[in-house]
């Protein structure tokens, strides 16, 4: 089967997003986001046509980019970025198989407007799933922003914006979070409902009960096994989406086990 053509941007700009294979995590743990972070970097910098990083955010199970690149530099960028990352991650965790989610997703942002409000959608992942606000999160370009950094493009949204506290009072404007809501759901990236088990605590949670190399442990026993695992997980107050994405089984499968409790 053909691959269908990706839709260029007249502005050269692209909100790209990649997934973990079968929504599992692409990340265990900051070595990994610093690994990702560094290539990404290097290879924006390298691309042969130009490419301008605009706005990052790793998150647990996917990753936010904001690209200013020609088409073909952008595809060239991706291929290396992942084929990278998938060597390192699976050399790390003795992983086998895929690491992506299929062919990163690009979406062409066409308007200053757009690209604000792609920006802003960006670094309000964190908050939007209930990790932490967009100032405290870690791995995106927030705090880039503000402090500068020699590989963030950020002089056209604070030009657009009228400087670093015009920046800060956009991100804050958001307090019914109806935009950003909006622009969630047609990506598709995250759930509105809040967690009552953070995903930091979700792992080490599956590591206790089922070790170190939890997604290939639960997912490789006999089926009795495996159901009574996701069972006492779901139990333990972890999310049907939470299981899903740290384990990479169908939510079907894991709607079905219920929490000793209930059964």
């Amino acid at each position: 089967m053909t691959r269908s053509q990706r839709e260029a941007s007249s502005s050269d700009i692209y909100h790209v997003i990649v997934r973990g294979a079968g929504r599992r995590l692409l990340f265990e743990d900051d070595e990994d986001r610093r690994f990702f972070a560094v290539r990404l970097f290097a290879y924006a910098s390298r691309a042969e046509g130009g490419a301008d990083l605009l706005a990052w955010c790793l998150m647990e199970n996917h990753v936010h980019l904001l690209l200013r690149a020609r088409l073909e530099d952008l595809e060239s960028l991706m291929r290396s970025l992942n084929t990278s990352f998938a060597r390192y991650y699976n050399g790390r965790h003795g992983h086998v198989g895929p690491v992506f989610q299929g062919r990163y997703k690009s979406i062409p942002v066409e308007t200053d407007a757009q690209l604000l409000e792609t920006v802003r959608y960006i670094h309000h992942n964190p908050q939007a799933a209930n990790v932490c606000g967009h100032r405290d999160y870690e791995w995106s370009s927030f705090q880039f922003y503000l402090e500068g950094h020699p590989c963030l493009e950020a002089d056209t949204v604070l030009d657009m914006l009228g400087g670093a506290k015009a920046f800060i009072t956009f991100h804050n404007d958001v307090a019914d979070d109806q935009k950003l809501m909006e622009f969630a759901t047609y990506s598709g990236v995250f759930s509105s409902r809040r967690r009552a088990v953070s995903d930091g605590d979700a792992v080490e949670m599956a590591k206790k009960l089922c070790g170190n190399e939890f997604a290939n442990s639960i997912a490789s026993v006999p089926k009795e096994e495996r159901d009574a695992m996701i069972g006492r997980l779901r139990g333990m107050g972890l999310s049907v989406r939470q299981i899903e994405r740290l384990t990479g089984i169908g939510r079907g499968i894991i709607q079905k086990c219920q929490p000793p409790s209930a059964r």
